[in-house]
């Protein structure tokens, strides 16, 4: 979808009142109406201040490093951004849209050839054929040799961004870009298989922006009132990492305090203790978060928690489980945390990041519904106890149209009945790079446009969009529809000795069998836990599991942002490079 006009800055934010095109003309408006403000400040051990960065030293710095790109590469040309946790992504990001080139962000490498993510940043620049390898100095003498031995990346032009002489930014001369301009391609998390560059443009990046900025509205937006403090352990090469630590602190005129998404993974506490310290905070995350803070963070730590000032918790990249919002609330509660903090959502990298949003302060609405008959596809809601509890990701924004459609004729569906998920509006990308594909060009039937087949299914229900799975996930168990997430929802409560499950169906030639893999902490014995996760989740769903796959915690493949990697754990399971872990004798 081609875009023809820009966006305003929020009320209340500094830079001018007309309206954007590019990201260029955002970062520059607000470094020149902002300067000394310290936008983004990183914590490297999750505890100090390591780095930090006002607008003035953000735009400078990318102008510098944009001057070193223009001699080195034509406009349109991609560059692969590869950092580990720090500012210096901002400096190469802004850098690339200053000199007009597409940004292409990839996880960290990390110095060994072994690791997966060599082969992950290899099939990334295959598909996107880059010129430019945009790292740190310590970076590149770290990962040198690997550099250097792999035939996809050795040929790439390397620029060290920290060794750029900021003097170098008094030559920058602003890109022939516009609104319709590819700003950078987002890779997917790869939990559906191999990674397919989405690309977006100034306009859908602004757009999305906006939307994000009017779905989280909050009385006092209108009281001229700064939006909070952003708290992020979010990788930045994750879409919502990137758009929550780099992005919208730009224009929505907030700072943003970052930490490594490692140190969140080894101490949970280390999160909720930064957003505890700076008082009034928003913070981003995915479902299974919640859970590991729940899990990990004991009484004593709790007891030095003030989450009172937490005021918007955005939850989402992942299905959100009702169960999981609930203990969440319970546990912080007697720190401060007000459930009504909690937004659940729903996005995807193909539009942007963000579609829909809960409202801020409401709290999540949850409805239950008759387990056999969401199967069916259809939705009936019933009393407690019984029932499937599904999360509501929020009402549809003006600006967007949704549209939930049967699976097999595109028809659109009735009020409470389940479909595969449509999007069209401004934030959907103008399609994956290099790749020829219909995703992104679905016409259905008595709707002008084309639009966004999400791959997700769903439904509405009393103007709430509700998301019940990936379409190509769903498995088909005697003519009815599970999703793998409903029965992994299930299967984490079999036991107290479980971590995490990964649901997956596999097909052996005559049917499509349950397979389930399950991490286990602590000394819970494989056997017994095999048994109770095949009890639940067949008296939950009525679902006979086939082979319960015990493994050591950590061994399930997940992005680095905590994301199941479920083509990881299908393809892992294929080939037996599963440990399974057996009883102790």
């Amino acid at each position: 979808m081609h875009i023809r006009d820009g966006v305003r800055l929020p009320k209340g934010v500094t830079g001018g009142r007309r309206k954007f095109t590019t990201l260029v003309e955002l970062c520059q408006a607000r470094a020149a109406a902002e300067p000394e403000l310290r936008a983004y400040s990183f914590y490297a051990d999750g505890r100090t201040e390591w780095d930090a960065l006002t607008l003035a030293d953000l735009d400078r710095r990318a102008r510098a490093v944009a001057v070193r790109l223009t001699a080195l590469a034509q406009p349109g040309t991609r560059a692969l951004l590869c950092f580990e946790p720090g500012l210096d992504f901002h400096v190469a990001f802004l850098g690339c849209l200053y000199a007009g080139l597409i940004a292409v962000p990839v996880a960290p490498l990390d110095g060994t050839r072994t690791s997966v993510k060599v082969g992950r940043v290899e099939s990334i620049a295959a598909s996107c054929q880059p010129d430019l390898l945009l790292s740190t100095g310590l970076t590149f003498a770290k990962c040198l040799a690997v550099v250097e031995e792999s035939p996809a990346l050795a040929g790439l032009v390397r620029l060290a961004v920290d060794e750029v002489d900021p003097a170098a930014a008094d030559r920058w001369r602003p890109p022939s870009i516009g609104i319709n301009t590819p700003a950078y391609l987002q890779y997917s998390s790869g939990s559906t298989g191999e990674p397919k560059g989405v690309t977006l443009t100034h306009g859908n990046v602004l757009h999305n922006l906006a939307l994000i900025h009017d779905n989280l509205y909050r009385p006092s937006d209108e009281d001229g009132l700064r939006r909070p403090t952003s708290v992020s352990w979010l990788p930045s090469h994750y879409n919502m990492g990137l758009i929550g630590g780099v992005l919208d602190p730009l224009y929505a005129g907030r700072s943003a305090l970052l930490f490594p998404a490692g140190v969140f993974v080894r101490s949970p506490v280390s999160w909720l203790r930064l957003i505890s310290q700076v008082g009034r905070a928003d913070s981003c995350a995915p479902n299974f978060a919640l859970d590991l803070c729940v899990r990990r963070i004991s009484e004593v730590q709790l007891a030095g928690l003030d989450l009172s000032g937490w005021e918007m918790a955005l939850i989402g990249g992942e299905p959100v489980r009702a169960h999981t919002l609930d203990r969440f609330s319970e546990v912080f509660a007697p720190a401060g945390f007000r459930r009504g903090a909690l937004v659940p959502g729903y996005g995807l990298a193909e539009s942007t990041v963000m579609v829909t949003s809960a409202v801020v302060g409401e709290g999540p609405l949850t409805l239950r519904c008759d387990a056999d008959a969401l199967t069916k596809g259809r939705v009936r809601p019933v009393g407690p106890p019984g029932g499937r509890r599904l999360v509501s990701c929020g009402p549809v924004p003006p600006s967007i149209t949704v549209v939930v459609a049967d699976l097999e004729t595109a028809q659109e569906c009735a009020e409470g009945e389940v479909g595969e998920i449509f999007v069209q509006g401004p934030s959907v990308g103008t399609g994956y790079w290099n790749r020829q594909d219909e995703v992104f060009h679905a016409q259905l039937p008595g709707r002008h446009g084309l639009f966004l087949r999400t791959g997700d299914t769903g439904f509405r229900w009393d103007g709430e969009l509700f998301v019940t799975g990936r379409a190509k996930e769903v498995i088909i168990v005697a003519g009815a529809n599970h999703h793998p997430h409903d029965l992994e929802a299930t299967a984490e409560t079999a036991h107290r000795a479980v971590l995490g499950c990964c649901v997956l169906g596999v097909e052996d030639g005559a049917r499509e069998l349950v397979v389930v893999l399950v991490e286990i902490i602590g000394d819970g014995d494989p056997d017994e836990v095999a048994m109770a996760v095949r009890r639940i989740v067949h008296t939950g769903h009525g679902v006979r599991v086939d082979d319960v796959v015990p493994l050591a915690a950590g061994t399930l493949p997940r992005s680095s942002s905590g994301k199941l990697l479920r083509a990881g754990c299908r393809d892992a399971y294929a080939e037996g490079r599963l440990r399974r872990q057996v009883p102790r004798a």
